[in-house]
């Protein structure tokens, strides 16, 4: 069976995004896997790819999307995730997470792809990040920064 160029890549990329890029140095620390954001990452990038390359144009949709019977059922089955307005506030600043909508981040999150959120204040100076291959990284401010310049 011959597999296309774009799949191999598409697959190297997603396998890439994993190895590298769910801890950012290391392996991931149990918080980052537990994050909220790591479902919301998932989520948020199969909406893309059901959503001819485009994400949600605002909250409501994306909840929406979420809520969708087949989509909550997994969310609660991989992630016990039974509240989808309570999983999109950080448990750390008790924030709501800023998600891109609208149009794609041009930022550049964990395992080199593209920042889809992360959490407005964080905890001690860190803030939870993640990207578009679902990798979630905790980063300090100047990292941050890096990541997210055009953050308020």
């Amino acid at each position: 069976m011959q597999v296309s160029i774009c799949v191999q890549r598409a697959i190297a990329f997603v396998v890439l995004g994993v190895a590298v890029g769910c801890g950012g140095k290391g392996r991931p620390n149990q918080a980052q896997e537990e994050s909220p954001l790591k479902p919301i990452a998932k989520f948020y990038g199969e909406y893309i790819s059901q959503h001819k390359g485009q994400p949600p144009a605002g909250e409501a949709e994306f909840k929406a999307f979420l809520k969708e019977a087949k989509v909550a059922d997994r969310l609660k089955q991989e992630f016990k995730v039974t509240d989808i307005d309570k999983l999109l506030i950080s448990p750390r600043d008790n924030k709501p997470f800023v998600i891109y909508y609208g149009a794609r981040s041009k930022n550049i999150g964990p395992g080199g792809a593209p920042l889809v959120g992360y959490e407005q204040a964080g905890l001690e100076g860190k803030r939870f990040v993640a990207s578009a291959l679902g990798a979630v990284a905790e980063v300090d401010e100047t990292e941050f920064r890096k990541m997210a310049p055009d953050a308020k």
